[in-house]
């Protein structure tokens, strides 16, 4: 293992929004939980996702483990289709009873840039304030889009604590993205 430093944000929103975030997807976009998970269609999205920034965790964890994780009561994933294809995906954390983590959030490569990132997040965090929860938090850092951070922010999230963190990464020869069958 290799690895790099990267500065961290975490991000948090104590109180839910006092207007309900409007549905600005077009007709032609869909959201639907994936209630019983597959871990080879998760691995897809987290892979068409999370490629560019180095997302590395998932694919790190046995197959046991990751299958544990995915149908565990605590995990909540919701996709983003847009004319049937998956656009992007969030993953809640919703172990705890007062609070939920926005463990992972995004659009595919082919669908960055086309305005959805915002409306989706909305979405999410309305989705997330459903529960009766005390904070919704999560944290983002420099390999991640270049907008992630500002896109928190604007969408009412405050930073709470920074820091930087070694970030491992595969060895070229050892990166799991090369055992995958896309």
């Amino acid at each position: 293992m290799s690895g790099i430093q990267t500065t961290t944000w975490w991000l948090e929103m104590k109180n839910q929004p006092a207007v309900k975030a409007e549905q600005t997807f077009a007709e032609n976009c869909m959201l639907m939980q994936m209630t019983e998970p597959v871990k080879s269609f998760y691995l897809f999205l987290y892979t068409s996702v999370g490629r560019p920034y180095q997302w590395y965790n998932r694919l790190m964890m046995s197959p046991q483990e990751l299958h544990e994780l995915l149908n565990s009561k605590g995990t909540s994933i919701w996709i983003l289709y847009i004319k049937g294809v998956p656009a992007g995906f969030v993953e809640f954390n919703i172990s705890e009873s007062n609070e939920t983590e926005i463990v992972y959030f995004g659009l595919t490569c082919d669908f960055t840039g086309r305005g959805l990132g915002l409306p989706f997040l909305k979405w999410c965090i309305s989705k997330a304030w459903e529960r009766p929860i005390d904070r919704l938090w999560l944290h983002t850092c420099d390999l991640d889009h270049k907008a992630a951070l500002g896109i928190y922010k604007k969408a009412g999230f405050t930073v709470y604590d920074k820091d930087t963190v070694y970030q491992e990464k595969p060895d070229p020869e050892d990166d799991p993205y090369l055992l995958l069958p896309w």
